[in-house]
């Protein structure tokens, strides 16, 4: 195999490319699911789609989707600004507060737990449903120690099976 063959992308899977349709379909089903979450779906670029999940008044999300392959994910708090100056969903910068930051990282380890190319529409309910646990980030004790806060935060990562409330330090 010649080097100019290795560096050459991969085509995707046909099954991964779905029409936009489809996608907006999935997306409309799960946001009815959900009646303690917002989805907002947009199309900035096209055909990759971009989400804006706003969970109570608690937190919004902006989950980046290729087809219905989950590409990204930030996690801000529900008065922080998602949006750049020209008015597109912003997916580069941070929250402001380490406890949407840390919410942010579980995200991203969610989306590595999530995979299931064969059937992506569980993979995005799952997740969603995964994201939706966090509706009480400030009020579910760990479910170890018992208490609110350890380091002045609260049990910011929820178990992929069980969707139970844990401190980092606590949940190994």
């Amino acid at each position: 195999m010649g080097a100019s063959a290795k560096r050459r992308p991969k085509a995707q899977p046909a099954s991964l490319l779905l029409p936009p349709q489809y996608v907006d379909d999935v997306i409309s089903r799960i946001d009815r699911m959900f009646p303690e979450m917002s989805i907002q779906l947009s199309r900035p670029n096209g055909t990759s789609a971009m989400l804006l999940v706003t969970l109570g008044k608690v937190l919004k999300a902006i989950v980046v989707l290729r087809s219905l392959l989950i590409d990204r994910t930030i996690v801000k708090g529900y008065n922080e600004n998602v949006y750049t100056e020209d008015g597109k969903l912003d997916i580069w910068s941070k929250s402001n507060y380490q406890v949407f930051r840390k919410v942010t990282d579980h995200a991203t380890t969610a989306l590595l737990h999530y995979q299931l190319p064969q059937m992506p529409h569980v993979v995005v309910r799952s997740f969603l449903t995964w994201l939706r646990s966090y509706i009480k980030l400030f009020q579910a004790p760990c479910q170890r120690c018992g208490k609110f806060l350890r380091d002045g935060l609260p049990p910011t990562w929820r178990d992929f099976r069980t969707l139970e409330a844990f401190h980092d330090t606590c949940r190994q």
